[in-house]
């Protein structure tokens, strides 16, 4: 069965929950055996609010009959593949086989959304390609997790 959404990507199923791909089931696996708990595809995000139009705006049907188009603009969503907290964080990971046409567009509003959270030293964005991408994510995780643990003690003990 060929996955739509994904080009060149096996769907494949691990512990009830349905992967759209290979890559995203091994990186789900490899945080369950690094002691993380992932949520995949649980959080969407609205990186861009849809609206009415008031400014008349002319195309065509399918029946190529010119019209007068004031439906309203939907929002535009992102659902990152994972989504994780440990230790205060707020952990998300995109998983990329091989990027579509959409995605690079998509990616960049959303880090502006997260730039944009009155939280936003809290999370951490990553983009995974490989395996050995992702234990040195893993790492990256453990050590900003540290140095937010120190950065708190440190408060504490200088009252």
């Amino acid at each position: 069965m060929e996955n739509r959404r994904i080009r060149n990507a096996t769907p494949e199923e691990y512990g009830n929950i349905k992967f759209k791909s290979k890559i995203e089931a091994m990186a789900y696996k490899t945080l369950l055996q690094h002691g993380f708990e992932p949520e995949y595809e649980t959080h969407t995000y609205t990186i861009w609010e849809g609206f009415r139009p008031t400014v008349p705006f002319y195309t065509r049907n399918k029946a190529k009959a010119t019209i007068l188009n004031l439906k309203k603009l939907i929002n535009i969503t992102y659902t990152p593949d994972f989504y994780m907290e440990y230790q205060g964080l707020k952990i998300i990971i995109e998983v990329k086989g091989q990027v579509n046409d959409v995605f690079p567009y998509k990616f960049k509003l959303f880090r502006w959304h997260i730039e944009n959270l009155p939280d936003k030293e809290n999370y951490l964005i990553f983009e995974v390609f490989t395996k050995k991408q992702l234990l040195e994510f893993i790492q990256i995780i453990k050590d900003e997790a540290n140095r937010k643990n120190e950065e708190i003690v440190g408060q504490f003990t200088r009252e």
